[in-house]
């Protein structure tokens, strides 16, 4: 789940290697293998890097996590952490084409890619209002609101601080079962 966004929030070239290295990358192939651990790191070292103090880019790392962090809250932490991300990937990417940022297509190729690297990409036994009251007591919150991350286009995310909760369960809807 965590390889996956670094590809969505900042390297478009990478997210597609990851989509077309896919068979190889689940049949452990070292050369793909190397490349997917490598790409990731590179992409986190260099936003790590430049913003030591996550007061810019290194916000984008949070895509996915507020939703994500709230469902492994009240998953009681059964489910493991990449795979909460994921869902709270899945959830952001709805609710940004929701938003007519990327398009429904984009989601619901996200939705495929999760679930061929076999990450869940619904959760059962949860409220959607359940997720959003946990969204509100996690680390992200800034001044009372929730600095979301969402997508401007695959590869390129954004921090947004006017997602409501409606948009919230719009994207929960996306995942809860």
């Amino acid at each position: 789940g965590e390889i996956i966004k670094h590809g969505l929030i900042l390297d478009k070239d990478y997210y597609r290697f990851l989509e077309d290295e896919a068979d190889k990358i689940l049949k452990r192939d070292p050369d793909v293998c190397e490349k997917m651990i490598l790409g990731s790191d590179k992409i986190k070292r260099r936003v790590v890097e430049e913003d030591p103090t996550e007061k810019g880019i290194r916000s984008y790392l949070n895509f996915g996590h507020t939703l994500g962090h709230a469902i492994e809250k009240l998953g009681n932490f059964q489910l493991l952490h990449g795979c909460c991300v994921g869902l709270g990937c899945l959830a952001a990417a709805y609710i940004s084409a929701e938003r007519g940022l990327i398009s429904m297509e984009e989601a619901d190729h996200l939705k495929e890619l999760l679930t061929k690297f076999g990450i869940p990409v619904t959760v059962s036994g949860m409220d959607e209002n359940d997720v959003i009251a946990a969204t509100k007591h996690d680390k992200k919150m800034e001044g009372g609101v929730i600095r979301f991350i969402l997508l401007e286009k695959t590869g390129s995310a954004y921090v947004d601080k006017t997602v409501t909760d409606e948009e919230m369960k719009k994207g929960l809807s996306y995942i809860l079962r």
